[in-house]
C-alpha cells in the first residue's frame, strides 16, 4: 500500500514529467567550491594541515553552507579557526566569535575520547554570496607510530572549480592516482618514497548522480581521487595493529565474562557455543553503536573496564568475545572491516580509514572458520550478517596477518517458503490462511522481536506484510508465532489467517485477483539511464511460494506459466488446475546477485530481463469464475 504525505502532489507532478537519471551537470550544483590543503607530516605520523575552502551559493539549497560543522577528536586533534567570513556584493562580513561554537558532541562514555564539534554560522548567506573558511588542524596522537595515510577526493558531490594539495613529509610516501577524466596535474620530488607532492585540479569537476535512488552505489573507479600512504602492504598494517590487540588474550576474564564462558562450555555444538557467548554478552553489555577511540588509538579497553561499565563499542565487543572464545580453545583473530553497502576506495594504499568496524575470525581445531560479529542484536555463528559479507578485511595478527575477503552470502542459505490457501467469500472479499518458513538470514527480521516489541505489534506488522494493507481487527483471524525472545538465529515457522475486503477486481470476464511480486519491486524500477551500480537487496536470497485458490474456474491456465533465467535472477510461475476446481500457483524467485554493476545494465541480456519482468510479472492478475 502506498502512503501519501505532504509531498504526494509534488511526486505526482514529477511522475507525470519523468526526469532521466544521469551524472549531475554544473546547472544542478547548489554551490561552487574552491579549496586548498597544505600538509606537513612529521616522522612519527602526526601532522599539521592548513585548509582553505571557499563556496559560492548558487541555489537556495546551497544556503546550507551557512551552518558549517567541523568534527574532531578532542584528545588527539586540535582545530584553530584562522579566518571565517562571507563575501557578498564586494563586501566582507566576518564571522563573529560568538557565532563560532566549540563544544562536545555528547558526554563521552567512560574511557573513550571526547569527540568535539565546531559550528560556524556565516552571515549574509544569500544566493550569490561566498563563504570563506581557513583553519588549521593539528594531529597530536596517531593510531600507529611512524604511519600516515589519507584519501583525497576531487569533485565528489561538490562542484569544484579549483583545488590544490601540497604535501611536505618527513616520512617517505607512496601514491595512487585515480584520474578517469584526466583532470589532475601531479608533481613529486621522485617517483616513489617521495617527500614532496603537489596535486592541482586543472579544470572544473562535479561528480554526482541525479534522479537515482539513494540506495544506488557509485563505483569509485568513475571518481577522481588520490591515495597517499607511508605503507604499501596491508599486511604490515595488520602486523603492527596486532600488537595493540594481542594483550587482550592475556587478560584474566572478569567474573561476568567468566560466567558467559562457563555457560557456553556446557554446549557441545560449536555453533551453539559461539551463539551462546554473543547472545549472553549482548544481555550484559550495551552496544554504543559507533567506532570510538581511546587517546587517539582505535583499540579495545581492558576487559575489566568493559565488564564493570557494561558498555562498549565494536572493538570492546570483539575483545570480550575473543577472550571468552580463546578460553574455550578457539583460535581467535581480530578483524577490521567497513560495515555497510558502501565500500572504501578498494584500490587504495593501506589506510586505517578503510575500516569502521571490528569483528572476529574464529577458527576451531580442525581449521573451520566462523566469521563472528558480536555487536549484532542477533547471534548467527553459522551464517554471515549481510553488512560484513563479501568485504575486504584486515586480519590483525603478529604471526599470520592478512588482507582478505569475507565470504559472500549464498542465495541457497537465505530462504523463505510460504504456503497459502485463498477462498473467495464474495465478489469483494477473500479469506486467506497459510504458513511461512524463514531460514537463516531471512529470519533476521523476526529473531528476538519479542525483546523489543509486544506480541500484538509483531502480529500487526506481519498482517500488514501479508495482506499489503492495514486490516480491521475483526479481519485478523489467527496468528501463531514461535518463541521470539531468543537472540539466536534459527529457522522460524509461523501460521496465519485473515479476511480482506476489496482484494478482488471486477472485469467483463469475471473476477480477478492480482498476483503480487514485492520481491521484484527493486528490479521493476531500474532505469537504463542509471549511472551507478544497483543495490537491489541486502543479500542474495531464495523466495518460494505455493498458493491455492479454492473453487474457481480459470481459462487458459497455461498462459500464466512463465520462466526467466539470467545470471542475476531466476523467476518462475507455474499454474495448475487441481480437480478442475482449485488453481495451484507455484512460484520461485532466486536472486543470485544483490549488487548489479552499472555496465551490466546496458547489456542486451539485462535489457531483455527487464522487459520480460515488466511484461510477465509486474502487472499480472488471474481472471476466474466462482464455483459453487
Amino acid at each position: 500500500m502506498e502512503k501519501l504525505g505532504r509531498w504526494a502532489l509534488f511526486a505526482i507532478i514529477m511522475a507525470a514529467n519523468p526526469a532521466e537519471a544521469r551524472w549531475a551537470s554544473i546547472d544542478d550544483a547548489p554551490t561552487k567550491s574552491s579549496c586548498s590543503v597544505e600538509m606537513n607530516i612529521n616522522k612519527d605520523g602526526t601532522a599539521r594541515m592548513v585548509l582553505e575552502v571557499q563556496q559560492e551559493i548558487l541555489k537556495e539549497s546551497g544556503r546550507d553552507v551557512a551552518q558549517t560543522m567541523l568534527n574532531y577528536n578532542g584528545d588527539s586533534e586540535k582545530i584553530r579557526i584562522l579566518e571565517a567570513k562571507t563575501i557578498y556584493k564586494g563586501k566582507e562580513y566576518k564571522v563573529a566569535k560568538k557565532l563560532i561554537e566549540d563544544k562536545p558532541l555528547a558526554s563521552s562514555p567512560y574511557g573513550f575520547d571526547q569527540l568535539r564539534q565546531i559550528m560556524l554560522a556565516f552571515p549574509k548567506a544569500e544566493i550569490g554570496a561566498k563563504t570563506y573558511l581557513k583553519y588549521q588542524l593539528i594531529t597530536t596522537k596517531v593510531q600507529l607510530e611512524n604511519f600516515f595515510a589519507t584519501v583525497l577526493p576531487f569533485g565528489r558531490g561538490v562542484f569544484t572549480v579549483s583545488a590544490r594539495v601540497k604535501v611536505h613529509s618527513q616520512l617517505p610516501l607512496h601514491l595512487i592516482v585515480n584520474d578517469p577524466e584526466n583532470v589532475l596535474k601531479v608533481t613529486k620530488d621522485q617517483d616513489d618514497n617521495f617527500h614532496n607532492l603537489e596535486v592541482v585540479l586543472t579544470k572544473p569537476l562535479y561528480k554526482a548522480t541525479t534522479n537515482e535512488p539513494a540506495s544506488n552505489v557509485i563505483n569509485v573507479k568513475y571518481l577522481t581521487w588520490i591515495s597517499i600512504s607511508s605503507k604499501t602492504k596491508w599486511e604490515d598494517l595488520a602486523t603492527e595493529l596486532g600488537k595493540s590487540y594481542a594483550k587482550i588474550f592475556k587478560q584474566k576474564l572478569p567474573k561476568g565474562l567468566a560466567e558467559i564462558a562457563n555457560a557456553a562450555a556446557q554446549k557441545k555444538d560449536e555453533v551453539e557455543q559461539i551463539n551462546t557467548v554473543t547472545s549472553l554478552l549482548n544481555d550484559k553489555v550495551a552496544y554504543l553503536g559507533d567506532w570510538r577511540s581511546i587517546k587517539g588509538h582505535f583499540i579495545p579497553r581492558d576487559l575489566e573496564e568493559i565488564s564493570s561499565t557494561q558498555t562498549g563499542d565494536c572493538k570492546d565487543f570483539a575483545a570480550a568475545t575473543a577472550a571468552i572464545l580463546t578460553s574455550l580453545g578457539y583460535k581467535v583473530q581480530f578483524v577490521l572491516v567497513r560495515r555497510g553497502v558502501h565500500n572504501f576506495y578498494p584500490d587504495s594504499l593501506p589506510d586505517l580509514s578503510a575500516f569502521n568496524h571490528a569483528i572476529l575470525k574464529v577458527t576451531n581445531k580442525q581449521g573451520k572458520v566462523y566469521w563472528c560479529d558480536p555487536t549484532n542484536f542477533q547471534s548467527m555463528a553459522d551464517g554471515m550478517f549481510p553488512d560484513i559479507a563479501d568485504k575486504k578485511v584486515l586480519v590483525l595478527d603478529q604471526v599470520q596477518p592478512g588482507y582478505e575477503k569475507t565470504p559472500g552470502l549464498s542465495y541457497e542459505h537465505a530462504e523463505s517458503a510460504a504456503k497459502s490457501q485463498i477462498e473467495i467469500l464474495s465478489d469483494t472479499k477473500i479469506a486467506e490462511q497459510g504458513s511461512v518458513l524463514l531460514k537463516n538470514e531471512e529470519a533476521l527480521g523476526l529473531i528476538g522481536a519479542a525483546l523489543n516489541q509486544s506480541e500484538k505489534s509483531i502480529k500487526d506488522r506481519l498482517f500488514y506484510s501479508l495482506s499489503g494493507t492495514i486490516l480491521e481487527e475483526k479481519d485478523k483471524k489467527s496468528m501463531e508465532l514461535p518463541d521470539l525472545k531468543s537472540r539466536i538465529v534459527k529457522d522460524l515457522v509461523y501460521s496465519y489467517g485473515f479476511e480482506q475486503d476489496h482484494r478482488l477486481s471486477k472485469t467483463n470476464e469475471g473476477l480477478a485477483l492480482e498476483l503480487r511480486y514485492s520481491a521484484l519491486a527493486s528490479l521493476f524500477g531500474i532505469s537504463q539511464d542509471y549511472v551507478a551500480d544497483i543495490s537491489v537487496a541486502d543479500y542474495p536470497w531464495t523466495v518460494k511460494s505455493q498458493t491455492i485458490i479454492k473453487n474457481v474456474k480459470v481459462n487458459n491456465v497455461d498462459s500464466l506459466n512463465k520462466e526467466i533465467k539470467t545470471p542475476w535472477i531466476y523467476v518462475m510461475r507455474k499454474c495448475t488446475m487441481i480437480n478442475n476446481r482449485d488453481l495451484q500457483i507455484d512460484e520461485a524467485v532466486v536472486l543470485y546477485k544483490n549488487l548489479i554493476a552499472n555496465e551490466e545494465l546496458k547489456t542486451p541480456e539485462f535489457i531483455k530481463l527487464k522487459e520480460d519482468l515488466e511484461r510477465d510479472f509486474k502487472h499480472v492478475s488471474v481472471v476466474f469464475a466462482r464455483l459453487q
